[in-house]
């Protein structure tokens, strides 16, 4: 007889190794707030070298020294592997243990709805309330595309921003959500085919079907069929095999799956491509080949090494932020927005980077508030 997965049951085992991955989420929530907080409140590597060169300046030296965020998009597809995993791992225990077992769709279904929805719906509503604000009295900060419509709110509800309708309001970060429910849609298939054909041949399947979606993009501008793309890819094939990689690992942690024994040179192999590829403006690629780097970033989080690292005083700040980090995920660039237009009414940046960070704690702290507001109801199951 098969057993049905259980999505509220978990061992021990594997609420301990939850900080590692809280502490991921909490660094790459953190990432992304800052990526979104630099361009809105400072002046810019450009105008800092125009100005200093290479004169000893805090201003300069603290600027140069964010360059790395140049890639704090990056952060993104650590979600995604992130999500992979942790939708999976329950899943990929139950494998193991029957490789017959079932999943519990209608149970699945309700668990996923509940735990992403009325977050996201609050976070519509503040997007909504913050751009009717500042389009009213700074409409400097106003993005003529944006569109703030009941019809394109409901397109949101439904996952098919950029592809029936215009990303809401000012939020850029909307793509990301809505592709993340078409993975959650997805999943049943992928755990199915895992359990009849193998997590490896899964795992292939999927790259080769984002491999030809960004291959295709790229030959035959397949992106530009999506008249309201936005800031971000509205169809969730070009990131499947970023999502089913944490899938993946998930499936390599109980034993169903390996990664190869060189895999430290397959992740380098990936920075490179990474580079090369942003060199170019191949962002689809970009996230295609980061998959290999942060996907080893995660297995070697949740090994006991990674785990003893993540329980250091640093990685205990992460962790805590990791535990409303989609609370800050969703409602960060509004808060932002406010900040902004409160401080800078007339789209003016700073030489300094201390506005940027200012707000961008002032945003975790929101986001905290909102977290225990919203959020934190979401995280007790309803079946």
């Amino acid at each position: 007889m098969k057993s049905k997965v259980s999505m509220t049951s978990t061992s021990l085992s594997y609420k301990a190794r939850l900080n590692s991955i809280d502490a991921l989420r909490g660094l790459a929530a953190l990432t992304v707030v800052f990526y979104h907080a630099r361009p809105m409140f400072w002046v810019g590597l450009g105008e800092i070298w125009k100005q200093y060169g290479l004169s000893i300046n805090i201003n300069s030296w603290s600027g140069y020294a964010t360059a790395p965020l140049y890639f704090g998009g990056l952060a993104v597809y650590l979600f995604f592997i992130i999500s992979g995993y942790c939708i999976h791992r329950r899943g990929a225990q139950q494998l193991i243990s029957d490789s017959k077992a079932s999943l519990n769709l209608k149970q699945y279904a309700i668990r996923r709805i509940w735990r992403i929805y009325p977050t996201y719906i609050v976070a519509l509503l503040i997007t909504a309330l913050v751009d009717v604000y500042v389009r009213t009295y700074y409409p400097i900060e106003v993005n003529s595309g944006q569109s703030n419509s009941l019809f394109t709110f409901i397109m949101s509800l439904l996952a098919l921003p950029g592809l029936a309708a215009p990303y809401f309001g000012s939020n850029t970060v909307f793509w990301t959500l809505a592709v993340e429910i078409h993975f959650y849609i997805v999943y049943p298939i992928l755990f199915y085919i895992s359990r009849k054909h193998g997590a490896v041949k899964t795992l292939a399947l999927t790259f080769a079907i984002s491999l030809i979606y960004i291959s295709g993009d790229f030959l035959l501008n397949l992106s530009d069929l999506f008249p309201y793309r936005g800031s971000g890819n509205p169809i969730f094939l070009p990131f499947l095999f970023t999502w089913t990689f944490g899938f993946y690992l998930a499936e390599v942690e109980v034993g169903r799956a390996a990664l190869p024994k060189r895999y430290c040179l397959i992740a380098a192999l990936g920075v490179i491509i990474v580079l090369i590829a942003s060199l170019f403006g191949l962002s689809s690629l970009v996230a295609f080949s980061s998959t290999l780097p942060l996907g080893g970033l995660l297995y070697w989080s949740i090994k006991p090494q990674g785990n003893r690292f993540w329980g250091c005083q640093l990685g205990s700040l992460f962790t805590k932020v990791g535990l409303f980090s989609y609370s800050l995920y969703a409602i960060h660039r509004p808060i932002l927005l406010f900040i902004k237009v409160s401080v800078a009414p007339f789209g003016e940046r700073f030489i300094t980077l201390i506005p940027a960070l200012s707000a961008s704690s002032l945003a975790v702290l929101v986001a905290w508030f909102f977290f225990l507001l919203v959020e934190k109801r979401t995280l007790k199951p309803i079946a």
